[in-house]
């Protein structure tokens, strides 16, 4: 298996425990969020990878995305969902942040990360 096939491989999982966890009967919104944010950071290091492109060790999506956008400007398109799930690297791990989100929040960093997901497989073999 290729590095860049490792790294999709792995953003593949953190959409599933994402998935898994909204049709749980509780459901840990943080952890949805946090993983989306996850799913979506390994999505543009695969990416990355595949260039041959080093990257630095980070959590921040949109730095990510602006690095592939040196590669693809049309990266561009998909900075709005890196920003809202940059904040959920971190937080989302500690008491006292984030305490407010919702099922709604946990769906919606799902929709994001597979859009970022769609976005670089399109781009993917361009």
């Amino acid at each position: 298996m290729k590095e860049f096939e490792k790294w999709f491989k792995k953003a593949e999982n953190e959409l599933l425990v994402i998935k898994n966890n909204l049709n749980a009967e509780e459901v840990p919104v943080d952890a949805c969020c946090f993983h989306g944010q996850q799913a979506a950071e390994k999505y543009f290091k695969a990416y990355l990878v595949s260039r041959k492109i080093h990257f630095p060790k980070t959590h921040d999506l949109l730095s990510l995305c602006k690095l592939c956008s040196t590669i693809n400007p049309d990266f561009k398109e998909i900075e709005m969902q890196a920003l809202k799930l940059s904040d959920y690297a971190i937080a989302t791990r500690y008491p006292d942040t984030f305490d407010d989100l919702t099922i709604a929040d946990a769906t919606s960093a799902l929709e994001d990360a597979v859009i970022i997901k769609n976005f670089i497989l399109k781009n993917f073999f361009v």
